[in-house]
């Protein structure tokens, strides 16, 4: 068995037995993983402040070929992002980050651009206000669905390929973008989205994550950008099951403003 040595961000992490762990992790090198950490919860663990969810740490752990768990040597923390925990909203957004990449990234394929982006989200939530979290989690979003070949198109219509004017528009998760007038014939079930709205998701995916905080949509953008992203992701991955941190942020939300 082998010692391998990677980096990592934690997505999730689950009881197991009477101290262990197990811990989900994305890597660097080894992409998506399930570790045991032996002995982890009991009072004299050494490990267990370097397996909190999001912390970038350095990993070791004894590899396996073809068994699904491995079992975790060594752990270093690299960031904490302590202010995640320190925000409800923060830890809502990253835990729909996290979430999201555990749900949908099945096996070990390694992706160094998904690790980055994963590391860049989570940075950039800790680093910014918490009212920044959500369009911060769309560019996440959208970022995701270009790395795994399926971005939306914002600037010209996907059928015809002409470009968008102030007209009217439909996005069509089937056929990956905003339709024009001319081609709304072509999906019946595509969504009605303002004009303005297209052109804050256009931003959105074109600007760096870093400045995203930057941008302030109307209350109308955000509920269609939150509608169009959802159905796009649902038709593209085939998992319509609402992530249970945005779930939980909003009920919290709901009950807070009493509505």
């Amino acid at each position: 068995m082998p010692l391998c040595t990677t980096e990592a961000i934690i997505l999730n992490r689950y009881v197991l037995g009477d101290t262990s762990l197990l811990v989900a992790l994305y890597t660097k090198d080894y992409g998506k993983l399930k570790v045991v950490a032996k002995g982890a919860r009991s009072a004299k663990s050494k490990i267990a402040g370097g397996l909190e969810p999001f912390t970038h740490i350095q990993v070791s752990f004894r590899r396996r070929e073809q068994r699904e768990l491995q079992t975790l040597s060594q752990v270093e923390v690299v960031t904490s992002f302590r202010h995640l925990g320190e925000d409800l909203t923060k830890m809502a957004y990253a835990g729909a980050v996290t979430e999201m990449i555990n749900r949908l990234v099945i096996g070990e394929e390694p992706s160094p651009s998904l690790f980055g982006l994963l590391l860049e989200a989570l940075m950039e939530l800790n680093r910014h206000p918490a009212d920044a979290g959500e369009v911060l989690f769309w560019g996440f979003e959208l970022r995701f669905a270009v790395l795994f070949g399926y971005a939306p198109q914002f600037v010209s219509c996907p059928v015809c390929h002409r470009p968008l004017d102030d007209g009217e528009a439909r996005f069509s998760p089937a056929l990956g973008g905003v339709l024009c007038p001319r081609c709304f014939g072509q999906d019946s079930g595509a969504l009605p989205i303002a004009m303005g709205t297209v052109k804050v998701l256009e931003r959105i995916q074109a600007m760096p994550l870093s400045l995203l905080s930057r941008l302030k949509p109307s209350r109308l953008s955000q509920r269609e950008i939150a509608q169009v992203l959802r159905a796009f992701l649902v038709y593209h991955t085939e998992d319509a099951r609402e992530l249970k941190s945005l779930k939980f942020l909003r009920a919290v939300q709901h009950e807070v403003s009493g509505e």
